[in-house]
């Protein structure tokens, strides 16, 4: 047969084994498109861009990318595949293209969940995607993060056979490694050497193991307590639930939420699904870290921003793993990349710690309940002292009440006293402590009984004022006060942190007749020590817990009873469970009840009567005194009487009168910038446009904020009250974009702020 004629009568054939092996030409030529999202420290760039790899991708794994003339990282939102070469992709698209230069990760850092997540917060916050992305993961793992955290290892010692050894004690060591599988070199009590012989003789292996850094090392374990009859009705009115549901848990202090939130994950983790936790302060998470440990173990992740940068990059690849059930930490908890969720319990749930207060400005609550809401799981509010928005939900029936009206084991709420140190004065007693106060402090440490102190205010003196000239020392850089700290001798600036040493010496006018004036933890301190017998002082503020353990050691000293007196800030109203404290003091009710901010009375009656209820959780009766110069205004009255109802009802009026949440929602818009003529000349602006744009929004300001300077900065603010927001987003979106591009100022748009000063 001719070659020519076999050939034609198997054309067909020879074709589609032509067409298999380019396919498989092509297909080892695969390659993808990648749209990338990029951070850069100059602009605020909300878009993706598109690279090139031969390698497919997953959306959320991290990707190094030229950009310009640097090499940074970046997420993926997108990969798909093409059939193009890059000739012809630039032909088409009439942009070059560039090849990713290394993938990061082999599996995403952050689920479909979170990504959706990051596109719902960039819209409400009016932030970038990138930012909203970034705040979801630990600081090691952030694009702009150059460090590099690595897995751990340590040296284990691996049993292989039975073998007859040489020595008597060789033999003793390979009984005791066979009882102990995969220890630790480090905690093996035979000396290396004696090691070494033995794995010379082929009985054992040294090897190197991944290990967990562990940030709680406590390992105590603990039994269910048996619930009362209201705390079981909360439960199994929130465990009937299977779908999403908001409840808001206002039950009073020393009510046994903790126990409702412990046997509520118990239930839930025995179902196969998990549970996210979270508390508002760093110094109340060791608190609830202890109590979730002791039932569940190893099942536990913490999260919060005082571990190290292991242990934290260790937690989060236990979450992504898959190998815990519970995550418990602080507000960035929130973001935990859990999967099948099936609770979210936000404890203390009206605290301002909650809110973020930088870029993105997100409200834990929103963030937890559209989480809630994509896993179809309820989600619990806990609070002694609900946010009146939470409790006028609760009301109208958006959000679900369950109410632990009493103490457990019928335990009374606290006595309170309120002491009017108007009174004191005209008794010419000018002490920091009125009479009273002194002598029940006194009587209750004779006792051995503990104390609790409140002055939310740090340093040993408020300001330095010259009685020559008047002049107040003053912070060069914002518009402030120097705060005097005695432990450093230094004058202080609380916002930027700037320092001058502490000399006794007007640098207006030179003279050296000054004096301290006011009270700040430090001084409180310092006049316990010297006026008690038998006074052990612990001081619990932001000085004295800088260090990485500082809110543990502190407390567990405290819990020991090492001390008898604890005095701090607002981090001591919160979550602290000490049974042999009776005694509980506030120093100057009146700090926060006369700042100028509509939150004013809200945030004093949630302090003060948060910080009562630290006082008679054991089984001794509580008491408390209130110091104050205006004892009969009617939020003192309130806590007095243990009183929420009067107060809600009182402060509902007050909100309705001048239209403030939750009668309307606030936009604050702060404008801020280097030139103070520049900030006042954009603020005019601003609001002449939102006038025009937004007729239905009421715009209070600009005026110039409390604090007018801060680092150099000039600061002006408006606030905005709306009630509908038609065109709201694309009005506000389109100032920031113009006046952050122009450069002269910063505008921050900042959705139902905490604070408006």
């Amino acid at each position: 047969m001719r070659k020519g004629s076999y050939f034609k009568k198997n054309a067909s054939f020879f074709l589609f084994l032509w067409q298999v092996v380019v396919k498989y030409i092509q297909r080892g030529e695969d390659m993808y498109i990648l749209k990338v999202l990029v951070e850069h420290s100059s602009y605020q760039l909300d878009r993706t861009f598109d690279y090139l790899s031969n390698d497919y991708v997953e959306t959320g794994c991290r990707v190094s990318i030229p950009f310009g003339r640097q090499k940074i990282v970046g997420y993926v939102t997108e990969c798909y595949q093409t059939d193009k070469t890059k000739q012809q992709l630039e032909e088409e698209k009439g942009f070059r293209y560039a090849f990713i230069h290394q993938i990061i990760d082999q599996k995403p850092l952050l689920n479909k969940e979170l990504q959706e997540l990051a596109k719902y917060m960039a819209k409400q916050t009016l932030s970038t995607q990138i930012s909203c992305l970034q705040c979801m993961l630990p600081a090691q793992l952030k694009p702009k993060s150059q460090k590099a955290v690595g897995i751990k290892y340590e040296k284990v010692i691996s049993f292989i056979q039975e073998k007859p050894l040489k020595t008597p004690k060789q033999q003793e060591a390979l009984n005791y490694i066979k009882e102990h599988p995969l220890l630790p070199v480090k905690d093996c009590p035979y000396s290396l050497t004696v090691l070494n012989n033995i794995e010379k003789q082929g009985a054992i292996q040294i090897i190197q193991q991944e290990v967990y850094r562990d940030p709680y090392h406590e390992n105590v374990q603990q039994n269910d307590f048996p619930l009362t009859s209201m705390q079981q009705k909360v439960v199994n009115e929130i465990l009937l639930c299977h779908d999403f549901q908001t409840y808001l848990l206002h039950g009073v202090t020393g009510s046994g939420k903790t126990e409702v939130y412990l046997q509520l994950s118990r239930h839930i983790i025995e179902q196969g699904k998990t549970v996210l936790m979270m508390v508002p302060e760093i110094a109340l998470t060791p608190m609830m870290v202890a109590a979730f440990k002791s039932r569940f173990g190893k099942q536990v992740a913490i999260l919060h921003s005082k571990l190290s940068s292991g242990e934290r990059y260790d937690e989060y690849r236990r979450i992504v793993e898959d190998e815990v059930k519970i995550v418990v930490g602080a507000r960035s908890a929130v973001f935990a990349p859990l999967e099948k969720i099936g609770l979210i319990i936000m404890d203390e749930e009206h605290d301002a710690s909650y809110k973020q207060e930088s870029n993105p400005r997100y409200l834990t609550s929103q963030i937890a309940r559209w989480r809630g809401k994509y896993h179809q799981c309820p989600v619990v509010l806990g609070s002694a002292t609900p946010s009146l928005e939470s409790y006028s939900r609760a009301l109208k029936g958006i959000y679900h009440l369950c109410s632990l009206p009493k103490r457990i084991n019928q335990k009374p709420l606290p006595t309170i006293e309120m002491i009017d140190m108007a009174e004191e004065i005209k008794h010419h007693n000018y002490e920091l402590l009125s009479k009273k106060m002194k002598n029940k402090i006194q009587e209750t440490l004779d006792k051995n009984e503990q104390v609790i102190l409140l002055l939310n205010k740090r340093g040993y003196a408020s300001y330095m004022r010259c009685l020559s000239c008047d002049e107040v020392l003053k912070c060069p850089h914002c518009d402030v006060s120097l705060t005097y700290h005695k432990d450093s001798q230094t004058m202080r600036c609380h916002y930027c942190d700037y320092q001058r040493p502490f000399v006794r010496k007007c640098p207006h006018c030179g003279s050296t007749n000054v004096k301290l004036i006011g009270s700040g933890t430090q001084k409180i301190e310092e006049y316990l020590e010297n006026n008690f017998l038998n006074a052990r002082v612990i001081r619990y503020d932001v000085d004295s817990t800088r260090k990485k353990d500082g809110h543990h050691e502190l407390l567990k000293r405290f819990e020991n009873q090492e001390a008898n007196i604890l005095v701090g800030t607002q981090m001591i109203a919160k979550g602290l469970n000490f049974e042999n404290v009776t005694f509980v003091g506030v120093i100057n009710a009146d700090l926060s009840l006369n700042i100028p901010d509509f939150r004013a009375n809200e945030r004093t009656y949630q302090l003060l009567e948060q910080v009562s209820g630290r006082s008679g959780r054991g089984k001794k009766q509580g008491t408390v005194m209130i110091q104050t110069y205006n004892p009969d205004h009617f939020v003192l009255q309130c806590v007095k009487k243990h009183d929420y109802q009067t107060f809600y009802k009182k402060e509902m009026e007050i909100r309705q009168l001048a239209k403030y949440p939750p009668y309307c929602y606030l936009i604050s818009i702060l404008i801020q910038g280097k030139k103070e003529e520049e900030v006042t000349l954009s603020s005019k602006q601003m609001k002449e446009y939102l006038k025009k744009q937004l007729p239905h929004v009421g715009v209070l300001g600009p005026a110039p904020c409390t604090i007018y300077k801060i680092s150099d900065i000039y600061r002006q603010r408006m606030t905005l009250k709306v009630t509908k927001t038609d065109h709201l987003y694309e009005t506000l979106q389109m100032m920031m974009d113009y006046y952050n591009k122009k450069g002269k100022v910063n505008v921050i748009c900042d959705f139902n702020p905490y604070t408006t000063i």
